[in-house]
């Protein structure tokens, strides 16, 4: 409101200066848009020059000019204020048309190399390319793997992608999709843009973390003035002509960028090339699986040993030393039974799942199943999660520690889903995502029988 009462106050003057400072302002901002590409090409210029003189101080009809070295004689039936006009009293206008300046920018949207996984299909980098000439044009476009040892993103090259190939925005929704299909840019008016996608068939599964592959994409001026069509190859004027010369005006680059997208370029070619790159930044899993003898019936936990009757513990640790984040399904485990051990007299062999998980600081003389007070009883499992490698063989220590759900036995085979595992420390589905420098680890018991 106080804006408002500011301007009601103001004089007309002011008033009109301020609205007209506005309007000047717009102005040049239009302009300055307007003119980026320069003038179109084909445009004429004419002109007519215009004479007046006197004679013994008697004021004469004024001349309007003519082309060609003759010029015009005839007075133009006044004395001032005479318009000349083409083809009125002998004026003729002096002519020409705009050529084709033909120029571009192609520039790659990616700030670093695109991060990919071994053995991922369609991975795309994605480029802006910008008519930067004063006429319509049409443009093709080629992909390459550059050479082994090329740098893009301060990283050298060291294997190549599946085939690639080059599509322009298509369907108007940002980012590559499949209806993204045109293979060339139609019809670009100067100044304007188009987002161009290079869509390489696959990564090699047997790629690892920081391998780089290295691409190149070069963009080609056609012929624009054919909608719906690809135009015809461009040839730079060798001379000046009085039509519409083509003339090639895209500059050289002579030292590369620091990230090399934009490599060193020849110039005065129609072209333009920009490199990009994909980056192999992926998860790099262990699994280790430790066990720990935690007692037996005869010398409980002190000093026991592994005979019937004993517990043991064991420890299924998961890593991730990768540079990206994996994501946990399910972790299976059959425990040993009969028939892959010596032949015994009778009576159960192998081991059994103890569903009282025991966190090992037991009675001296004793050695069941959910004895004492660390016992953790539910369902038999437990689960630590953190950074780094983890604790290895460690016992839980703490009722924390206790798995509530996630953790299942059916007959010898133990299985653990992560995204159902949750204890009071770790959140249901916290565990299906391992983040890069981290570590899961499951724990449970079995008896040897």
């Amino acid at each position: 409101m106080k804006f408002i009462r500011k301007l009601k106050v103001q004089s007309a003057p002011s008033q009109t200066k301020l609205f007209g400072g506005l309007i000047i302002a717009a102005s040049l901002m239009f302009s300055q848009a307007a003119w980026a590409a320069g003038t179109a090409s084909g445009t004429a210029i004419n002109n007519i020059a215009k004479l007046g003189y006197s004679v013994s101080g008697v004021a004469q009809n004024e001349i309007c000019s003519a082309t060609g070295p003759a010029g015009n004689s005839l007075g133009n039936g006044g004395t001032s204020g005479t318009t000349c006009t083409a083809g009125s009293n002998g004026a003729i206008n002096t002519a020409f048309v705009v050529d084709n300046k033909v120029n571009l920018t192609l520039v790659t949207n990616d700030v670093a190399a695109v991060p990919v996984v071994p053995g991922q299909t369609n991975v795309v980098t994605t480029y802006t390319l910008t008519n930067t000439g004063n006429t319509v044009q049409d443009y093709s476009f080629a992909a390459a793997q550059l050479a082994t040892g090329s740098t893009v993103f301060t990283t050298n090259d060291n294997f190549d992608t599946g085939a690639c190939n080059v599509f322009a925005e298509t369907n108007g929704t940002p980012g590559y999709q499949a209806a993204d299909t045109a293979t060339f840019v139609d019809e670009l008016l100067p100044d304007l843009t188009k987002v161009i996608y290079v869509v390489c068939a696959s990564i090699p599964g047997t790629q690892v973390n920081n391998d780089q592959a290295n691409v190149s994409l070069t963009a080609t001026t056609l012929a624009g003035g054919a909608a719906t069509a690809q135009g015809a190859a461009l040839t730079n004027a060798a001379t000046n002509t009085a039509g519409v010369d083509v003339v090639f005006a895209d500059p050289a680059v002579a030292t590369a960028n620091a990230n090399n997208t934009n490599p060193v370029q020849a110039g005065v070619d129609a072209k333009a090339i920009a490199n990009d790159a994909y980056k192999v930044v992926s998860a790099n899993l262990s699994v280790a699986k430790t066990v720990n003898l935690v007692c037996d019936p005869v010398n409980g936990n002190a000093n026991p040993k592994n005979i019937p009757g004993a517990a043991v513990q064991y420890a299924i640790t998961i890593v991730n030393t990768g540079a990206a984040a994996a994501s946990l399904t399910t972790l299976s485990d059959v425990l040993q039974l009969a028939g892959s051990g010596p032949a015994t007299s009778g009576g159960a062999t192998g081991i059994v799942f103890d569903p009282k998980l025991n966190s090992g600081a037991l009675p001296a003389t004793n050695c069941v199943s959910g004895n004492g007070a660390n016992t953790f009883s539910g369902t038999g499992f437990a689960a630590k999660t953190g950074a780094g490698i983890g604790p290895g063989v460690t016992a839980p220590g703490a009722a924390a520690d206790a798995m509530t759900a996630g953790g299942a036995i059916a007959g010898q085979t133990v299985t653990i889903t992560f995204s159902s595992l949750t204890t009071s420390a770790i959140a249901a589905g916290a565990a299906t995502t391992l983040a890069a420098g981290s570590y899961i680890t499951v724990y449970f018991n079995a008896f040897i029988q």
